[in-house]
C-alpha cells in the first residue's frame, strides 16, 4: 500500500478562509487610503505613502504586504488625520515646506524621536471633553466658543 499525502479539508478551508480575510483587509485598506486626509503621504506631501524618509520605521507596502485585522483597525483608528493632532498637536501653522532630505530627516527626528509638538491621545481627549463641557455651559449662558484648533506653539 503507498501512503500518499492527504490534505485535510479544515487545512484547505482555513487556507479559503485565509485569502478571503486578506482580500476583506486589503479592500478595507485600499478604502481608507482612498479618503481625503489619507490621499497623501503624512511627512511629505506626495500622493501616496512615502519610503526610506527615515530608515529606522518601517513603512508596509500596500500592494506587496497582507495586513492583520489589528493593524487595519489601527489604521482606520490613527489615519493621517488623527496623527497630525497627536504628531503636531503642539507645532503652528503648516509643516515647513521641505525640499531635501537632509529637511525632511531633521523635521522627522524633531516630530517622532524628540516629540517636540507631540500631544498623547489621553490629552487630546482631555481638550475635547473639556471644549464640549465650555460649549456645554455657553450654550446655557447664550454666549460661544471656538475652538483654538490643534495647534498652539510652536
Amino acid at each position: 500500500m503507498v501512503n500518499t499525502p492527504h490534505v485535510s479539508s479544515s487545512g484547505s478551508t482555513l487556507s479559503a478562509q485565509k485569502k478571503r480575510q486578506d482580500e476583506k483587509n486589503l479592500r478595507a485598506l485600499r478604502e481608507l487610503a482612498a479618503l481625503p486626509a489619507n490621499r497623501f503621504c503624512f511627512e511629505c506631501g506626495q500622493r501616496g505613502p512615502t519610503r526610506g524618509l527615515n530608515p529606522p520605521h518601517r513603512v508596509k507596502s500596500i500592494c506587496m504586504a497582507t495586513f492583520t485585522n489589528e493593524e487595519i483597525e489601527r489604521v482606520r483608528s490613527l489615519g493621517n488625520e488623527e496623527n497630525s493632532h497627536t504628531w503636531l498637536g503642539l507645532y503652528s501653522g503648516n509643516p515647513p515646506k521641505m525640499m531635501n532630505k537632509d529637511e525632511i530627516t531633521a523635521f522627522l527626528i524633531k516630530k517622532y524621536e524628540k516629540k517636540e509638538w507631540y500631544v498623547s491621545r489621553s490629552e487630546l481627549e482631555e481638550q475635547e471633553r473639556l471644549l464640549n463641557q465650555a460649549k456645554e455651559v455657553a450654550s446655557q449662558s447664550g454666549t460661544s466658543v471656538k475652538s483654538a484648533g490643534s495647534s498652539s506653539s510652536k
